[in-house]
C-alpha cells in the first residue's frame, strides 16, 4: 500500500505494511517507510510519534531539535524519533534541504535493539553510519512495502523481518567499538553460548572464537571472572543435562552419552564418575529407588 503527498515544502512517497500477527510476535517490526523530497521553508513539528521513525539523510543539511538539544546533520547521518517525545526538523537557510529516506518500526525491543547501533533517546542521531549495505536492506524494505499483497502474509512479514534485522546489523557494523562488552559481560554471553552448545560437543577452542578471542586469553580471562576454566564449565553443563536425562528418562546410557556430546560411552562414563563418584547407573538407580 501506498500514497504520495506534496504539502507545499515537499514531495514525499508513504509506503505502509500492513502488520500481521506474526509480527506481532517478534521484537521489532517495521510499521511504513518512505521517501521526502524538500525544497527551501521545509520544517516538520513539532510533534510526536507513537512508534521509533528512522531517517536518513540522502542529501543536503537538517537541523534536528528535540528537548534535550540540536543537531545539523548531512548526506550519510541518520537520526530516529523516539515516541512520546517532542521533536521538530527543518531545512536550514542557505543550505541545500535535504532529501532523506525513512522507516518506521515498532516493537518491544525496538528501543534496545536500536541501542546496540549507538542510537538513544539521549543520543537520538548517528554521524556517518549509512551504508551501501544498510541501504540495500532499506531498499528491499520500501520494494516490499510497495509490492502490495503480492505474496502471503506471513511470507511479506518473514521477509520484512529479515531486511529490518539486516538493516540494524548493518548500523551495527558503523560503530564495532563504541558499545565494546565489558568483562563481566563477555563472560555471561559467554557462560550462555556454551550453555546451548556444550551438549553438541563443542570445544574451548570453538567458545573462544565465538566470543572473538584467542584461547590462551579467553582461557585465563574466562577463569578469572567465571571462577573455573571454560573446559570445566563445558563439563559442568554436560553433567547437569547428563543427570537430567537420567533422573527424567529412560534413555539408555549410550544414548545419555552422545546426547550429551561424548564422543564414547568410555568417555561420558569415565568423566561422570570422576565428577559425581558414581557410575551413570548407579546415579540412576539411586534417583529412582528413591522416587
Amino acid at each position: 500500500m501506498n500514497g504520495n503527498s506534496s504539502a507545499g515544502f515537499e514531495t514525499a512517497e508513504f509506503l505502509f505494511h500492513a502488520i500481521s500477527e506474526l509480527d506481532k510476535q517478534c521484537s521489532i517490526w517495521p510499521v511504513r517507510g518512505g521517501i521526502t523530497e524538500t525544497r527551501q521553508g521545509y520544517g516538520a513539528g513539532p510533534k510526536r510519534i507513537e512508534s521509533y521513525s528512522l531517517h536518513i539523510v540522502k542529501e543536503g543539511f537538517v537541523r534536528v531539535e528535540w528537548d534535550a538539544g540540536s543537531v545539523t546533520l548531512s548526506a550519510g547521518d541518520l537520526f530516529c524519533l523516539f515516541p512520546a517525545r517532542t521533536y521538530a526538523y527543518y531545512a536550514i537557510e542557505g543550505k541545500k534541504p535535504p532529501r532523506m529516506s525513512w522507516i518506521v518500526m515498532d516493537g518491544p525491543r525496538a528501543a534496545e535493539l536500536l541501542a546496540l547501533t549507538g542510537i538513544s533517546c539521549e543520543k537520538p542521531f548517528l554521524e556517518n553510519g549509512w551504508t551501501q549495505e544498510a541501504e540495500r536492506a532499506l531498499h528491499g524494505l520500501l520494494d516490499s512495502m510497495r509490492s502490495g499483497e503480492m505474496e502471503s502474509a506471513h511470507v511479506r512479514s518473514l521477509e520484512m523481518q529479515s531486511l529490518l534485522y539486516r538493516l540494524l546489523a548493518a548500523l551495527c557494523r558503523t560503530v564495532p567499538h563504541a558499545y565494546a562488552l565489558n568483562a563481566t559481560d563477555w563472560v555471561k554471553q559467554s557462560m550462555s553460548y556454551i550453555r546451548q552448545h556444550a551438549t553438541e560437543g563443542i570445544t574451548v577452542q570453538q567458545a573462544a572464537k565465538a566470543a572473538g578471542m584467542n584461547r590462551t586469553y579467553y582461557s585465563v580471562a574466562f577463569s578469572e571472572k567465571a571462577g573455573m576454566p571454560p573446559s570445566d564449565y563445558i563439563t559442568q553443563v554436560r553433567m547437569e543435562s547428563a543427570k537430567r536425562l537420567l533422573a527424567e528418562t529412560d534413555a539408555s546410557i549410550t544414548e545419555v552419552a552422545y546426547t550429551t556430546g561424548y564422543s564414547s560411552l568410555y568417555a561420558f562414563t569415565r568423566t561422570f564418575k570422576n565428577r559425581m563418584g558414581e557410575t551413570p547407573t548407579a546415579y540412576r538407580d539411586a534417583i529412582w529407588k528413591r522416587t
